[in-house]
């Protein structure tokens, strides 16, 4: 019989529910009830990975393994090690049955073969999210009440400042320690220039334009944008607290702690939240602004009071006269196309009425160029009623020699399979994965009989536990080469359907063109310099 055995641990340790005691335990557990049986095990093991979601690789191996139904029976040790979220496990538990595969928790007894034993596991995973949530609640509650004294409670920090680790003495003279900001006078320089030069243009993308004109950067070393640029404006970590800025933030609705002393800035807590998605992923959006807290922080600020309250007010204004204006003009390359030239994607750019057709005209124009007034680049703009139909012509063409450039994919891909499987040797990295860990149970079994001699142990554990990581690494990049390369197999058959499809380019509607070429290319490239573009086709090099 075929088992899966899966194991996790949020990080490593070498003690109680390690990913090798949680397998060696499945292992016994098996054997222990099913004496007579012989048993061939798949495992599966994610370390250093979280059970609020399953997003972790080698769980979703695992659940990809259930649909080529490669084992009868999922064991785990404990039920939170699959997923402490219910509507996750309850989906694993569907998938699990759907495919006739049992699951077994050992440390709870649960054996969904059993219809008691469905029922008792939803139970219990009711419960391991209700401890989850329990203890994300007592941790925020915590934080908050941190985020109330103003000091900084980690995460990125804004530009302009950086974290700092400082000493200090409480009520009861116990030396402690806590975080706060420090300034970073150099990026504070750029951002008193951005409040400066919006006070004075009273335009995001007239601040935009002068940052790119004069090649100034982030911390990370990218051109200021107009988002980036509304995040600095729209803080009050660099204004200088006031009772005016206290009434502002209360107007919308926040939560204020301290006392606004003229000197010191503010520090925002939380402002985001994780959400989670059916597919395993998560990403952070804005909690409702009667959810924040404003305290009166440990750095100081930098912008006058007056100065950053008129910022909002010209921001505020400036959002109430934007609008969002229909759109006009659908062409077939937006979101395709880009500049030649610096690389930035092209945008479509009203002209005027043609006199010769009487028809509006549009443009292609580089976003760079545009956004910086033509400064950091100066790629003539394209017209769309120029360059649309000659791409029209590049898809027929080919569809006549799509035989060709099938054939052309086929052998590519062949070719980068050998490469990869070649490059793999599967084999050896899994034998030296499981002598590397088997030198470290042997250490820390001689740990356990000998504590003395643990300054001689734990290094070598340590360093066979770095090299042991990089092992799993390469192995793991291995497989996901090798499963990229299985998409593209299984996408040649689609590609295969929209070549087809070429050959009626001219029946189909506006919204079907554009969608045939974005499944046929991966990037389109216009020189106005000298008129012309290259195209590029999925897997292949340019027309």
């Amino acid at each position: 019989m075929k088992v899966a055995i899966y194991s996790r641990k949020s990080k490593f340790t070498g003690k109680g529910e390690s990913i090798e005691n949680q397998v060696q335990m499945c292992k016994d557990y098996l054997f222990n009830q099913n004496r007579n049986k012989s048993f061939e095990f798949l495992i599966y093991e994610d370390e250093g990975f979280s059970g609020g979601n399953t997003n972790r690789p080698e769980f979703q191996r695992l659940m990809s393994d259930v649909a080529l139904k490669k084992f009868d029976i999922l064991i785990c040790y404990r039920l939170d090690r699959i997923s402490r979220n219910v509507a996750d496990f309850s989906s694993t538990l569907e998938t699990l049955q759907i495919y006739n595969v049992d699951f077994v928790s050992i440390r709870e007894q649960f054996d969904t073969s059993s219809p008691m034993g469905r029922a008792m596991i939803y139970i219990a995973s009711v419960f391991a999210q209700l401890e989850r949530e329990t203890i994300a609640e007592r941790v925020r509650d915590n934080m908050l009440e941190l985020a109330k004294s103003g000091r900084w409670l980690g995460g990125t920090p804004p530009l302009g400042y950086k974290s700092k680790t400082v000493s200090y003495f409480d009520e009861n003279m116990t030396e402690r320690s806590m975080v706060k900001l420090a300034s970073d006078d150099e990026e504070l320089k750029i951002v008193k220039l951005i409040f400066d030069k919006y006070l004075e243009l009273k335009s995001l993308s007239n601040v935009e334009a002068y940052m790119l004109e004069h090649y100034y950067k982030t911390r990370n070393g990218l051109d200021f944008r107009k988002s980036s640029l509304r995040s600095i404006l729209t803080n009050p970590v660099y204004a200088k607290s006031s009772e005016e800025i206290f009434d502002y933030l209360s107007s919308q609705g926040m939560m204020l702690c301290g006392t606004p002393d003229g000197i010191h800035g503010f520090l925002t807590y939380n402002k985001l939240k994780t959400i989670y998605f059916k597919n395993g992923n998560h990403g952070r959006e804005f909690r409702d602004t009667s959810d924040w807290i404003v305290a009166i922080a440990k750095h100081k600020g930098i912008i006058n009071s007056s100065d950053w309250l008129d910022v909002q007010k010209i921001y505020a204004g400036n959002s109430d006269k934007f609008t969002v204006s229909a759109r006009s003009h659908n062409a077939l390359l937006t979101g395709i196309i880009k500049c030649a030239k610096c690389g930035s994607p092209m945008r479509i750019m009203h002209g005027p009425v043609s006199k010769k057709t009487g028809t509006k005209l549009f443009y292609y124009v580089c976003t760079m160029k545009k956004d910086s007034k033509g400064t950091r680049c100066d790629n003539p703009n394209g017209k769309v009623e120029q360059i649309d139909p000659v791409v029209i012509d590049a898809i027929k063409d080919l569809y006549k020699n799509k035989e060709v450039f099938l054939n052309d994919l086929i052998n590519r891909t062949k070719q980068k399979r050998k490469i990869v499987e070649c490059d793999k040797q599967e084999g050896t990295l899994n034998i030296l994965i499981k002598q590397k860990e088997s030198q470290i149970d042997n250490l820390l079994n001689k740990l356990s009989l000998d504590p003395d001699l643990g300054d001689l142990i734990i290094p070598k554990v340590k360093e066979l536990k770095m090299e042991l990581s990089v092992l799993k690494g390469d192995l793991q990049k291995s497989n996901t080469a090798i499963s990229h390369l299985d998409n593209e197999e299984r996408n040649l058959s689609f590609i295969k359907l929209l070549l087809d499809k070429c050959s009626i380019i001219d029946t189909l509607s506006h919204d079907e063109t554009k969608e045939l070429i974005r499944g046929l290319t991966y990037s389109i490239t216009w020189d106005g310099d000298i008129g012309d573009f290259n195209f590029y086709f999925v897997g292949s090099n340019h027309a």
